[in-house]
């Protein structure tokens, strides 16, 4: 992949400020440490050091119309995966490479609990939609919803903060009326096969009324076979839903 596709992040842009005297007392009685490297974070906010911040590595232009995964000098505007392969939402976009430092962040955010990685994560989904009107230009954000199962075992789900965050920013609605009905193993480690099998029927609506003949983002943490997304904007459209894309802070790149 060229270096010319990839973007360097401002770490001075992302740097979450503190709000109050009280939690600056916090960060003296208990100081953060960065969640990749474990360096001391003096400034505080969300636990991610300078150095390792400015190691994200952003999108840039050169990447595939359908699934926003970055492209090499050898491919056209689409690639070879999709070239072969249909989906039910109109495109798919992420804002960098699900790589180190961004992926032990989302790990950390997602399975340890992490949330003061929430302004982070949030702020770099808003920059990309600054940049990215057309995606904004919906008329809700649809969450990927967990299993109530799943709910209980982690806690909250990582993919409605970051709608809520998203949504909130653009003044957006999250929209509510789909469920996760099926309790799905893992998708790590599952063939592509494997996991569009793993989500079929794993959604169902509850409200078509919120849905019908609205143009929806949906939110993710990250972006690799695309089966989720694919389950439910599929199960969206038969709901009514006019358009459907997608939206994730991470993606993997094509092997």
């Amino acid at each position: 992949m060229e270096e010319s596709n990839i973007k360097r992040i401002d770490f001075v842009t992302w740097r979450h400020r503190k709000s109050s005297l009280w939690e600056g007392l916090l960060d003296f009685l208990f100081p953060q440490h960065c969640v990749v490297c474990g360096h001391y974070v003096p400034e505080g906010g969300f636990p991610l050091c300078n150095s390792c911040l400015e190691r994200v590595k952003l999108l840039g232009d050169s990447i595939c119309s359908v699934c926003g995964r970055p492209l090499d000098s050898t491919q056209s505007r689409i690639c070879r995966y999709c070239r072969h392969k249909s989906f039910s939402f109109a495109c798919a976009r992420s804002v960098a490479l699900y790589e180190t430092p961004l992926k032990e962040c989302i790990h950390a955010f997602k399975y340890r609990g992490i949330t003061t990685l929430l302004p982070f994560l949030g702020n770099l989904m808003l920059e990309y939609l600054e940049r990215n009107p057309f995606l904004r230009k919906v008329d809700g954000i649809v969450a990927v919803p967990l299993h109530r199962s799943r709910l209980r075992e982690r806690g909250f789900n990582q993919s409605l903060l970051l709608a809520r965050y998203v949504a909130e920013g653009f003044n957006l609605p999250v929209l509510s009326g789909v469920r996760r009905v099926k309790s799905t193993l893992p998708q790590v480690g599952l063939s592509h096969k494997e996991r569009e099998k793993n989500l079929k029927n794993a959604f169902c609506v509850v409200r078509p009324h919120d849905l019908v003949d609205k143009e929806i983002l949906i939110v993710d943490d990250v972006f690799t076979s695309g089966a989720t997304v694919e389950s439910l904007a599929r199960t969206l459209l038969k709901a009514g839903s006019k358009r459907v894309m997608v939206l994730t802070c991470a993606t993997s790149s094509l092997t």
